[in-house]
């Protein structure tokens, strides 16, 4: 059977920087060359970035994607390349001889006939490819923006192969795109995908893959995007499988990468030829490399350190701040960001309140010298004594409870956007998923900063990450960045007088198992006693659940590790009078 050496571009795209995204695509294309490659593949909408969203809707984006595409065409001497990009489609070609506008929206309202598409280019355009499927369920809604590409599959003829191109969803359904292609002549499936990290994402991907492989009898090239947008971060970890399902190549997780591959596929004349016309015979390569899988919490962490440093440094930002309190929290965070932009763009600044212990100051300062940065005492005292005298005017008493608890949090959060106002630093919200879940933070307080870096991490998980990152430490000789003292140390605000999280929460190895179940698996209150949790505590976390969507609403946008994360994920309206129980 003939061989096609295949080129998958694992890039880092940037949403709307098209000359930067260009500049990508080329140095990948130069390095496929050298390698001699058939075919580069790049991912799913690589030129434009993904997802642009709105971005699509703006005069002039799809016009600037494809003047930018005009900028790849003329590269004599290069291997062929599969660009994903954003194309205009006629009426009829986008619609398809059953769609009628007039059925679902005013003919003035029309959006754009925009798809979704892969560009085959080689001294000009040889072909286009659209995507079928457009998903809108987690965190896509693809089918606000896009029209769905109808007609004839496209197949190009590569070295005595047919080669079938497909986009992302196209490839996950039984029966769908990919049987299409295979039963039009397509002997080896080629995929562009933009897949975001979730926790077990890998190998539900391979596990999809080896089963389309055998419905079709067809190799498949699975390319991936990789780096942070927003929420999302994308892990890369293209793959490709013989014809059986086996895996005959992975690239890595979490960095760019050329993953150049020879695949065996049956011979075929179908498809539209693509002459492989540069001067590439003898060029070298490493070939059919098989990176090994990272486990689940390694996974998780090099997701965090790379949605961190990209929203960064795609958004402008050269350093961070973090307000340390000696806690579990905050030393994650000052940890992750540490390995996200380095030690000397980082800063800590501890603020403690009357109820600070000496302990929790002495443990921040201490993850200053295992880190390596610098940490300040700004105390509040001074702020919390004056601001309680203000409102014992206006309260007509003495300031207690839980409004001088949040008073103090609030405190701090002024504090760290001042300096974050002074310095251009941003600040790095330390909230995790299991306080945000039940309300347990602070609006304007504790929640305040530019992004939240572990906002959809349980707080069991973030005891897992600290001695992961310790053991990552001990593997090379670096000290342990988290101490046994903030590792062993009871949960605690430091609000009131021996104050611990337990005072107003269930332990955590209760509390997250039950999150999990209600809120990234939708889990009814029956269904959760059913399952084993406690009745009454089941009524009194959902409750909580419930009525904390407000402060959500108003969170940082943070990293997404799970398949169900606030924002983009759990959509849930503010003003809702429904409650499980009742039912």
């Amino acid at each position: 059977m003939p061989l096609v050496r295949l080129a998958l571009a694992q890039m880092n795209a940037v949403v709307g920087d098209f000359a930067r995204n260009v500049e990508t695509l080329t140095r990948f294309r130069h390095q496929a060359s050298a390698a001699g490659a058939d075919l580069v593949v790049t991912p799913e909408l690589s030129l434009a970035g993904y997802p642009p969203e709105d971005l699509l809707l703006k005069e002039g984006f799809v016009d600037a994607a494809e003047e930018a595409l005009a900028g790849l065409r003329d590269a004599p001497g290069l291997a062929p390349i599969l660009v994903g990009t954003v194309v205009k489609e006629s009426e009829a070609l986008v619609l398809g001889p059953s769609s009628d506008w007039r059925d679902v929206a005013h003919p003035d309202e029309r959006p754009p006939h925009v798809a979704n598409a892969l560009v085959a280019l080689n001294e000009g355009v040889v072909a286009t490819a659209t995507k079928r499927l457009l998903p809108n369920y987690e965190v896509f809604d693809e089918r606000r923006y896009f029209h769905a590409g109808v007609g004839p599959h496209t197949i190009l003829h590569v070295r005595g192969v047919a080669v079938g191109l497909l986009i992302c969803e196209d490839v996950w359904t039984e029966n769908g795109p990919a049987a299409e292609l295979a039963a039009q002549g397509a002997t080896l499936l080629v995929v562009a995908n933009a897949s975001p990290f979730a926790r077990g994402r890998r190998e539900e991907r391979e596990r999809m893959l080896g089963e389309r492989a055998r419905e079709t009898n067809c190799p498949i090239a699975y390319v991936n995007l990789v780096g942070g947008q927003d929420e999302l971060v994308f892990d890369g970890q293209s793959v490709v499988v013989d014809a059986s399902g086996a895996v005959i190549a992975r690239a890595g997780a979490f960095s760019e990468e050329l993953l150049v591959v020879e695949v065996e596929a049956r011979a075929s004349d179908v498809g539209t030829p693509l002459d492989v016309n540069y001067p590439h015979e003898g060029a070298r390569a490493t070939l059919n490399p098989i990176a090994e899988p990272r486990s689940e919490i390694a996974e998780v962490y090099d997701a965090l350190v790379m949605g961190t440093r990209d929203y960064l440094w795609k958004n402008g930002f050269r350093s961070v701040v973090v307000a340390v309190s000696g806690g579990i929290d905050s030393s994650l965070v000052a940890a992750i960001a540490v390995d996200a932009v380095g030690a000397r763009a980082v800063r800590g600044f501890a603020l403690p309140s009357r109820y600070s212990s000496a302990h929790s100051i002495e443990d921040a300062y201490d993850l200053g010298g295992r880190l390596d940065i610098d940490v300040t005492t700004v105390p509040i005292e001074r702020a919390h004594t004056a601001l309680s005298s203000l409102l014992e005017d206006v309260l007509l008493g003495e300031v207690t409870g839980l409004t001088d608890e949040n008073l103090q949090s609030r405190i701090r959060g002024v504090l760290m956007m001042a300096i974050s106002n002074a310095t251009g630093a941003i600040v790095l919200t330390t909230g995790n998923k299991s306080e945000m879940s039940v309300g347990y933070t602070t609006l304007y307080g504790d929640s305040v900063g530019g992004f939240a870096v572990i906002k959809d991490v349980p707080k069991t998980m973030v005891y897992e990450l600290c001695r992961y990152r310790n053991e990552c430490a001990r593997e090379v000789g670096d000290p342990e960045p988290i101490s046994a003292s903030v590792l062993e140390k009871a949960p605690s605000a430091e609000l009131r007088p021996d104050q611990r999280d337990d005072q107003s929460l269930p332990p955590y190895e209760l509390l997250d198992p039950l999150l999990e179940a209600y809120i990234d698996g939708d889990a009814t209150a029956e269904e959760l006693v059913a399952a084993g949790h406690d009745a009454a505590l089941v009524t009194r976390i959902t409750r909580l659940v419930d009525a904390a969507e407000y402060k959500r609403r108003q969170m940082p946008p943070g990293v997404r590790i799970s398949k169900k994360a606030f924002g983009r994920d759990r959509r849930m309206p503010i003003t809702n009078a429904f409650r499980a129980e009742k039912r």
